[in-house]
């Protein structure tokens, strides 16, 4: 009897540790931006792009635009835009530099525009110098919007870092991509680029 209660014991206290040291890593993945973000490898072993449908909301009057003059959705009309959410210090938007980088080569001087929009995960990421430096240096030569205060993010409900979006000539959502585009054995770069030149032949 002795040892069935001491037994007990030792599994509660088990059960409160597990409690007390997970709260504060869920707490941490929620925090920027408002509770809306984490990075989620595990979100890109998917087969297909989530097909959406849905008007793209213009960019916040409040972004910071580097690598470009300020941009807009309507001013894009006619052309196939990839918005992809990322964050210089995110490993899994570092995996998906040679995917946008192999479409900077590709879709140059189609009707194609890449924007990369930069919502930072730490206040260290929020340094504009940074972000730029960290472009340069990965090559990535793709507008950029600086979204330090999280309006981009929450405007367009995302939720990841990375998440590709595709938008076609109208100006509407049709393909997301959550995650690494090439995590395990997905192929999501070659899928995502075969959904361009869909777009770009409508």
């Amino acid at each position: 009897m002795r040892y069935s209660l001491l037994a007990i014991g030792v599994l509660a206290l088990a059960v409160i540790f597990v409690i007390i040291v997970r709260r504060p890593a869920t707490e941490a993945a929620q925090r920027v931006p408002e509770a809306a973000g984490t990075t989620a490898p595990e979100a890109a072993a998917r087969a297909a792009p989530e097909e959406v449908g849905t008007t793209a909301p213009e960019f916040a009057a409040s972004t910071l635009w580097i690598q470009s003059e300020p941009l807009t959705l309507a001013s894009l009309r006619g052309r196939v835009v990839v918005v992809h959410f990322w964050t210089f210090g995110c490993i899994n938007c570092i995996h998906n530099f040679p995917s946008y980088k192999a479409w900077q080569e590709q879709y140059a001087g189609k009707a194609v525009t890449i924007v990369g929009i930069h919502t930072p995960e730490t206040e260290g990421e929020a340094d504009v110098k940074r972000v730029l430096a960290k472009a340069e240096a990965n090559g990535l030569k793709f507008p950029i919007a600086v979204d330090n205060d999280g309006q981009n993010w929450r405007n367009w409900q995302n939720r990841y870092w990375p998440s590709v979006y595709l938008l076609d000539k109208k100006g509407r959502v049709r393909h997301r991509w959550e995650g690494e585009l090439n995590f395990a054995s997905t192929e999501g770069e070659r899928i995502m680029r075969q959904r361009i030149d869909e777009l770009l032949a409508e």
